[in-house]
């Protein structure tokens, strides 16, 4: 006679917390984790806790059916591709507010490089990375002029003595506006084209 118990009789537990789910409906009652989405597929936050005491990054796997996987490294270097260009907007952007000296402008824009492309890096799909970078460089590009005189306003900055724009900002925000609007909507459009085909492969590797 096997001791093995039957497959019916193994307890189910919580990926994240570790407490019983057997008479679960659909989430945790312990921590409140929802195991499944409206589509049947496990959530993000599910996937996370299910690879996180595994060697494998939860971030570079695709759990939507198609099997892709992109190394963390590659992502990092599309994430630093596409934020290349916010890197001089953000130095613009804080040079035209206050004056500081060269090493404190070359931090500024290391930082406006580097942060962005790390955030950018934890989306699954290098594809979504441009999307992503498209969205934030037109969103930054519409609000430029805006924050500058914001900005201004807050740290009491003489303005005639300061950044590229002068004494009005505003006189920029039409250009401003207009490039960050094309590029947030192509990367609107991006987006929401990866995020269409994604869905398609989940649907395929479902059936």
């Amino acid at each position: 006679m096997s001791d093995e118990r039957p497959p019916e009789d193994v307890e189910a537990t919580c990926p994240r917390c570790g407490a019983s789910i057997g008479d679960h409906d659909g989430s945790c009652p312990s921590c409140g984790l929802v195991f499944l989405d409206d589509d049947g597929r496990l959530t993000d936050e599910t996937a996370t806790a299910l690879f996180e005491d595994s060697d494998l990054d939860p971030d570079t796997l695709d759990l939507s059916g198609n099997g892709l996987y992109t190394p963390r490294w590659v992502r990092l270097l599309v994430g630093l591709a596409i934020s290349a260009p916010l890197a001089p907007l953000v130095a613009f952007v804080a040079g035209s507010i206050v004056s500081f000296p060269l090493w404190v402008g070359s931090l500024v824009f290391a930082l406006g490089w580097a942060l962005p492309a790390v955030f950018l890096s934890r989306l699954a799909l290098p594809s979504a990375i441009v999307a992503a970078g498209l969205v934030v460089l037109g969103s930054t590009l519409v609000v430029t002029p805006p924050v500058i005189v914001a900005g201004r306003t807050l740290v009491g900055s003489n303005a005639e003595t300061i950044g590229a724009f002068g004494p009005d900002a505003w006189t920029a925000q039409a250009a401003f506006l207009t490039v960050g609007v094309v590029v947030l909507v192509l990367g609107a459009f991006l987006y929401r084209y990866v995020k269409r085909k994604r869905d398609a492969w989940a649907e395929a590797g479902t059936r």
